[in-house]
C-alpha cells in the first residue's frame, strides 16, 4: 500500500510539471502576443499614448517567467494587454459624424443665402471670436444689415476686451468703415489695437500669450489680431506684422511647411501635431493680411503660401476636405478647417500668389463642404472650440453647428461672388 501511495504522488508530480510546461507554453504565446501589440502601437507613438506602464508590466512578465513563477508572470501579461485595450478603446471612440451624402442642388450664391439666413435666425450673441467669424462670413456674401446692427450695438456699449479672442471683432469694424465712413468704427478699431500695443502677458520672444497664464503661444491668435492690426497701419502695424513673423518662427516646421498649434515656453515644446483649423488660421491671415503690406513683406510670405498649398494639395482627402489632423488620417474629416484652408488657397489664387491650377484643390473643397450643408442651412461637421492637446484631444473633439462653422464656410462662398 505504502508502494502505491508512493508511485500515485511521483505520477502527481510529474503531471504536475507536464501541465506546468503547458501552461509556460501557451504564457509564451500570451507573452508573444503582447510584446508585438505593444510594438505595433509605439509605431503609433505619435497619437499621444503612454506605454511606459505597459513596457513595465511586460518587463516583469518576463523576469517571473525566468524564475519559473508563472501566474504572477500571467498576471502582468494580464495587466499589459488590458491597459493596451484600454487605449485603443479610448483612442477609437470618435465622435459620431452626421453629415449628408448628397449636395443640395443651387448654385453657391443659393447655398450662401441659405446658410446666412440660417445664421441670422439662429442669432449672433457676444462679440468673441466665434460671433466674428460669423458676422465676417455674413459680410462676405454680402449680408452687412445684420453685421451692422450688432456691431453699432457693440460700440453704443462701449464693450472692452478681456482678451485676445475679443479683438477679432477689430476686421469687422475696419470693413464697416470703409463701407460706411463712419468714425466711431475707426475709433473702436484703434482702442482694440491700443489694447493689443499694451498687452502685458508677452513671452521672452515679445510673442502674446493667448490664454493668460498659460506662457503658450497659440496659432489661433494671428488670425484674432494681425489682419485688423496691419489694416490700421502704424503704428499698429508694425506690432501686427511682428506678432505674425514671432507665431511663424515658433510654430512652422520649415521641413513642410505646416505649423503646429502651440509653443508652450514653460515646457520648450511644442504640440506635436497639425490641427487642420489653425493651420486654417495662418492661411487666411496671411492672404488676407498680403495686400496691406509693403514688397519686403509680401517677399517672406509669398513662399509660404506656396508652400503650404503644395503640401496642402497632397493631404487634401478624395472628399475634398482635410483631416482635423492633416496628416493623420484616422482621425475625422473637419469642415471648419477645410473651409478656411479652401478660402486661403482660393484667395492666393485670386491674389496671383498661387497659378490657376489649384483650383483643382478649391473645387475638390467646395464639393466636399456642399455634401455637409443641411437643407436648413446648417453646417456640419464642425469641431467645437479646440485648445492645444494631444492626438486623443484631438480626435474627440465634438462635431455640431457652431458660428465658427457658419462663418468659415461663408468666408469661403463669398470668394465665388464674383465668378
Amino acid at each position: 500500500m505504502k508502494r502505491v501511495i508512493i508511485v500515485l504522488f511521483w505520477v502527481f508530480i510529474v503531471i504536475l510539471s507536464f501541465q506546468k510546461y503547458l501552461n509556460a507554453g501557451g504564457l509564451l504565446e500570451k507573452l508573444s502576443y503582447a510584446e508585438s501589440k505593444l510594438h505595433n502601437m509605439r509605431v503609433e507613438w505619435s497619437k499621444g499614448w503612454d506605454l511606459t506602464e505597459v513596457e513595465g508590466f511586460i518587463n516583469r512578465a518576463r523576469s517571473e517567467l525566468k524564475v519559473g513563477r508563472i501566474s504572477k508572470a500571467e498576471a502582468y501579461i494580464d495587466m499589459a494587454i488590458r491597459i493596451m485595450q484600454a487605449v485603443e478603446s479610448k483612442y477609437n471612440s470618435y465622435p459620431s459624424l452626421k453629415v449628408k451624402n448628397e449636395p443640395l442642388a443651387l448654385s453657391n450664391l443659393e447655398l450662401a443665402k441659405l446658410i446666412a439666413v440660417r445664421t441670422i435666425k439662429n442669432g449672433i450673441v457676444g462679440y468673441s471670436w466665434g460671433q466674428t467669424v460669423a458676422m465676417k462670413g455674413l459680410l462676405a456674401t454680402g449680408n452687412w444689415g445684420y453685421v451692422k446692427a450688432l456691431v453699432d450695438r457693440y460700440v453704443e456699449k462701449d464693450i472692452k476686451p478681456k482678451n485676445v479672442n475679443e479683438c477679432a471683432i477689430g476686421d469687422i469694424l475696419l470693413t464697416l468703415y470703409d463701407m460706411f465712413k463712419e468714425e466711431k468704427y475707426l475709433k473702436k478699431a484703434k482702442e482694440l489695437g491700443d489694447f493689443i500695443l499694451s498687452y502685458k502677458d508677452k513671452l521672452p520672444s515679445g510673442g502674446i500669450v493667448h490664454e493668460p497664464g498659460t506662457r503658450q503661444l497659440w496659432i489661433d491668435t494671428v488670425y484674432m489680431i494681425c489682419p485688423f492690426m496691419v489694416r490700421l497701419r502704424e503704428p499698429y502695424r508694425e506690432e501686427g506684422l511682428r506678432q505674425l513673423y514671432i507665431h511663424i518662427r515658433y510654430l512652422m516646421n520649415p521641413n513642410v511647411f505646416l505649423f503646429h498649434h502651440a509653443w508652450d515656453e514653460s515646457t520648450l515644446s511644442l504640440t506635436q501635431h497639425y490641427w487642420a483649423r489653425g493651420n486654417g488660421w495662418m492661411l487666411a491671415t496671411l492672404v488676407e493680411i498680403f495686400p496691406y503690406v509693403e514688397e519686403e513683406d509680401r517677399n517672406y510670405m509669398e513662399p509660404i503660401i506656396k508652400s503650404m498649398a503644395s503640401i496642402l494639395s497632397k493631404l487634401q482627402d478624395k472628399s475634398g476636405l482635410w483631416h482635423t489632423l492633416i496628416n493623420m488620417r484616422d482621425t475625422y474629416l473637419e469642415t471648419s478647417g477645410s473651409a478656411l484652408l479652401g478660402y486661403g488657397i482660393h484667395r492666393a489664387i485670386q491674389l496671383g500668389i498661387l497659378d490657376k491650377g489649384y483650383m483643382d484643390v478649391v473645387n475638390k473643397t467646395l464639393k466636399g463642404i456642399r455634401a455637409r450643408i443641411s437643407e436648413e442651412g446648417d453646417v456640419l461637421g464642425v469641431s467645437e472650440g479646440t485648445g492645444p492637446g494631444d492626438y486623443i484631444y484631438y480626435a474627440r473633439r465634438k462635431l455640431g453647428v457652431f458660428l465658427h462653422g457658419q462663418g468659415t464656410v461663408l468666408l469661403f462662398l463669398g470668394g465665388f461672388n464674383n465668378e
